[in-house]
């Protein structure tokens, strides 16, 4: 049985784009690569409560703004879990294409995300504020 909070990744290509962010930071630099550089994870998504990120080994964690040295395996809070991960890996597979199995993938049980109704943005919100699809128009729950 497999997880949706362990993605079968490489390795190495995981560790390729984490020290590429680390020597080429695109936005957010400062506290999260510190962070990144600390947990030693790739970060993926974030909000304002947090980080998303992924280990090599191909575990998603969770860092929290207000306690960011405590880092925790995704997965405790079932559903909102789910849908914050497949977000994070909407976004994470678009800035790191090279790392295969990190972009989610449809299949037959998806649905057009009920949202933005499949546009993949939300009416009447800043641009750096994503669906729950990930900016994907669909969701696999």
């Amino acid at each position: 049985m497999t997880s949706p909070f362990v993605l079968a990744v490489d390795a190495r290509a995981v560790e390729l784009a984490l020290e590429h962010c680390l020597a080429h930071p695109d936005e957010g630099g400062g506290e999260l690569l510190r962070f990144a550089r600390l947990h030693h994870v790739l970060p993926l998504w974030t909000d304002s409560v947090g980080c998303i990120a992924l280990r090599p080994t191909g575990q998603l964690v969770f860092f929290a703004w207000d306690d960011p040295e405590k880092v925790e395996p995704v997965g405790a809070a079932g559903d909102h879990d789910r849908r914050m991960v497949h977000a994070a890996r909407a976004e994470g597979g678009r800035r790191f294409p090279s790392i295969s199995g990190l972009a989610p993938v449809r299949d037959t049980s998806a649905r057009v995300c009920p949202s933005c109704k499949g546009s993949g943005k939300l009416a009447s919100v800043p641009d750096n504020v994503s669906c729950e699809c990930g900016g994907l128009g669909w969701v696999p729950f």
